[in-house]
């Protein structure tokens, strides 16, 4: 197995009960049993790391066959709820590089290319708060022990959704 997959799933490991600020570059490495430069070599930092991991184990999944956005919420609240210990601590961050940046980033690609919508400053400005909204309504389903079920929160994300985005979303795979 390449070396990758070791540094991502002890990331992970790690991730089950604490936060990704709590963890070292150092403590991966000396678990993993492999010098600064090796770790090095693939990531800039445990920021690039996690990132990595959520694209590949998570995200890449969820977007495949993800043709509407309630599909892709959907999806992604199914293979969240598999891990909500994971989830909170990898969001548990105030790096600008961290995960919640990495989230809030993925869904702005989806209404930017998904939406029918130009990309203006007013269109723009309501998918990084819509972006910031869904991100937090997500980490609270995960504190709360994923107790609503899909369909309420993405009734709760609607809510918060600004006009200028809802005009150009496609929910259930028609235009609304």
């Amino acid at each position: 197995m390449k070396i990758e997959y070791y540094i991502e799933t002890t990331l992970l490991q790690f991730l089950k009960t604490k936060s990704i600020d709590s963890i070292r570059v150092i403590d991966l490495i000396d678990e993993i049993g492999i010098c600064k430069g090796t770790f090095y070599k693939y990531y800039k930092d445990k920021y690039h790391l996690l990132v990595c991991c959520f694209q590949k184990y998570y995200y890449n999944d969820i977007l495949k066959g993800a043709e509407d956005w309630e599909t892709f919420v959907s999806r992604s609240l199914s293979t969240f709820k598999k891990t909500p210990a994971v989830l909170l601590n990898a969001f548990d961050s105030q790096d600008i590089n961290s995960l919640r940046g990495y989230h809030e980033e993925l869904m702005s690609k989806y209404f930017f290319t998904g939406g029918s919508a130009e990309k203006e400053e007013l269109y723009g400005y309501s998918v990084e708060a819509f972006a910031h909204y869904t991100t937090d309504i997500l980490i609270d389903w995960l504190k709360n022990k994923c107790a609503e079920s899909p369909s309420v929160l993405i009734e709760r994300m609607k809510a918060v959704m600004p006009v200028t985005l809802y005009n150009g979303l496609t929910l259930n795979g028609e235009k609304e």
